[in-house]
This record gives structure tokens, C-alpha cells and sequence, in this order.
């Protein structure tokens, strides 16, 4: 798909005909009914469609069905006091989209391209975009749509993005001010990623190993599960699809990036703005028994988990699968989670100056 490939769009979206008051919306549940869509054929993308969002017609031996060949991204556009839609960051959702591409041998989207469709479509859903605390979530996707069930990569794929307005993430710090706080859960024996693997990408069967082990967590109470390395089950790596980070003073501790980990855009962000504001970030190995015995200690005193669905939360306690409870600091979010939590939404929202040019308007 090249940046000059022209846009088919469709006359405009009536109104939405839905509650869109933040704290009355449940995540993943109300959809606009418009997307973007553009089908690769005979080694090219296609034209780039903005219409009424129809369901997909796909032959059943389509090679997404059988083999995930399946990725996607998270985004989000916000509604500023001055009434404007901006998106954050989203050359970076490009970028790493096409990582993905790459590593699932399927055809990358122009950056530009992915971009202004964007920003084409959500022109024309600006009436969807709640008002804070709320937002735009924002689905690209891409699926491989050939039928064939030889095990081999498809050479036939559909792009599409998708949206839906946004509350909170966690029905659990819904209606709260600031960042809240939730319960983990802690699985030693069922591994996310392994090295060599699709864990540093956006893959959709990366997430298809995390729903069992969510499925538990929510058994216990917990809103998210915490994974550890898959070789020795005593390594930090990431939550369900979160990154994590500790705090220790003005010290801040984050798995550092491998194969194994994706790297999260809100993570890159809150290592690039925590500085700015007097905090040290160390992304390093983190051994999990080193850390329970650091809160334990009071040396450790807050954890917060960050992704683009819920920016940035805090992880009151961690439930282990033995039956072990943790609880970390006052088991609230602590004041650097919040303080963080506000900066990194302050722009996000336009209340704070964007001094690392993060923000695009549409």
C-alpha cells in the first residue's frame, strides 16, 4: 500500500444512538458502525475503503482460521477541551504494525498511509469520541483471507480498522479519579512467550495463550495476570497484555526488551517522560522472588501496570496461583503512579504541554 493510494469514502455517519457517557460504557462492547478496509490481491493492496462497517465474508479454509496468521494494533484518538480529536503516537502503531507484518511473512502498510486512513476515519466518527475521562479506541488489523490449508503463509490479506468509544479499561477503577488500582494474578506455570517465538509482536495467538490463565485470575478476584519468563518461571516479563513497572524512590524498574516481550508504545512513553520529571528507569532483569522480598522489605512501594487500553494503572497486590497473597505498599496506587499516571493523560487530553511532539491531530 503506498502513501498515494486514494481513499473511497462513503457519505457521512449518522450520530451515535448509543450512552457515551464514560463512566456508563463498557469496554470492548459498543462499536461505531464504520471502519477502514482494503484487501491485498496478486502481490498489492487494493483501494483503501471508509464506509459502513460490514461483517466479513471469508472461505472457511482461510488461513487466519487455521493458522492465526493474525495481527493487530491499539490506539487512541482523545477529545480535547478545545473540541479537537488528536491521536497519540500513531506513527509508532505503525511502525509497529509492520514488525509484525514482517514477522508473520505478511505485506507491510505504508506508515503514511496507515496513518491518514486513521485519521480519515476518525474525521468522520469525531461525534463517537467521548468526553473525558473517555475515548477512541482504535483496531487495526490485518488477516490472511486465502483459502488454504497447506501450512504455509497466505498471499491473499484483509486490512481493517476498527474503533469503539472508550471508558475504563477495568470496570474495577471505573468512576475514579486517577490512576486506581487492581489485582494481579501470578501464574509459575504457564509461559507467554519463548525465545525465538512472536512474543516481541503484536500477534493475535500471542493473546490466545493469556485467556486460560485470565479466565483464573478472575476466579481470584485478580483483573490481570502477570506472566514470568517461560524457561525458568522466575523472571518478570509482562501481564496480559500490559508491560509492568516498579518503583523503588525515585527509582523506576521495567523488564527490559527482548524476544520475549512486546514493546509496548505507553511503556516507551513513561521511559522517555519519567526522566523529565526526576525519576531514574533501569529496564533490567527482574528476578520475581527478588522483588517480594523487596516489598517486603518497604523497598519496593508501588507497582503499576501501562498499556494504550487502560494508560496506566496501579497493582495493589499480586495473588499467586499457590494461594499467596502480596500486597504492595498501602495496596493503593502510590503517588509516583499517579503522578505519572496524570502527566502521561495530561497530554494525552491536552491539559499538558507535548514537548516530545507525541500528538497528531486529525
Amino acid at each position: 500500500m503506498t502513501a498515494q493510494t486514494p481513499f473511497e469514502i462513503e457519505d457521512a455517519l449518522p450520530g451515535p444512538d448509543v450512552d457515551l457517557t464514560p463512566e456508563h460504557i463498557e469496554f470492548g462492547r459498543i462499536f461505531v458502525p464504520s471502519w477502514l478496509s482494503c484487501e491485498y490481491k496478486n502481490g498489492e493492496w487494493g483501494r483503501t475503503r471508509i464506509g459502513r462497517m460490514a461483517n466479513i465474508e471469508a472461505h472457511p479454509a482461510a488461513v487466519v482460521f487455521h493458522y492465526g496468521q493474525a495481527i493487530f494494533e491499539g490506539m487512541k484518538a482523545y477529545r480535547w477541551p478545545d473540541g479537537s480529536i488528536n491521536l497519540f503516537r500513531p506513527y509508532e502503531n505503525a511502525r509497529r504494525f509492520n514488525r509484525s507484518a514482517d514477522r508473520m511473512i505478511m505485506p507491510r502498510v505504508d506508515e503514511e498511509t496507515f496513518v491518514e486512513g486513521i485519521r480519515a476515519l476518525v474525521d468522520r466518527q469525531r461525534d463517537w469520541v467521548p468526553r473525558l475521562p473517555g475515548s477512541l479506541y482504535i483496531r487495526p488489523t490485518m488477516v490472511a483471507t486465502e483459502p488454504c490449508i497447506g501450512v504455509r503463509g497466505a498471499h491473499q490479506f484483509l486490512h481493517y480498522v476498527i474503533t469503539l468509544p472508550s471508558g475504563s479499561y477495568f470496570p474495577q477503577v471505573a468512576g475514579k479519579a486517577g490512576a486506581g488500582a487492581v489485582g494481579v494474578y501470578v501464574t509459575t506455570k504457564v509461559g507467554r512467550a519463548c525465545h525465538g517465538g512472536t512474543g516481541n509482536v503484536k500477534a493475535a495467538a500471542n493473546y490466545a495463550v493469556t485467556l486460560e490463565v485470565i479466565g483464573e485470575g478472575k476466579k481470584q478476584g485478580c483483573a490481570q495476570v502477570l506472566f514470568l519468563d517461560a524457561a525458568g518461571q522466575r523472571n518478570v516479563e509482562e501481564m496480559g497484555g500490559m508491560n509492568v513497572f516498579f518503583v523503588s524512590g525515585k527509582t523506576i524498574y521495567t523488564p527490559r526488551i527482548g524476544d520475549t516481550i512486546l514493546a509496548g508504545i505507553t511503556r516507551n512513553s513513561i521511559v522517555k517522560m519519567a526522566p523529565e520529571h526526576g525519576y531514574t528507569v533501569e529496564e533490567t532483569d527482574l528476578n520475581f522472588d527478588d522483588l517480594v522480598a523487596r516489598i517486603g522489605k518497604g523497598e519496593i512501594t508501588e507497582a503499576f501496570a501501562c498499556g494504550t487500553a487502560a494508560v496506566i494503572c496501579g497493582i495493589g497486590r499480586f495473588k499467586m496461583d499457590s494461594g499467596e497473597e502480596i500486597v504492595i505498599g498501602t495496596g493503593k496506587a502510590g503517588p509516583v503512579t499517579e503522578e505519572l499516571y496524570d502527566r502521561l493523560s495530561g497530554i494525552q487530553y491536552g491539559r499538558y504541554p507535548d514537548p516530545f511532539r507525541w500528538i497528531v491531530r486529525v
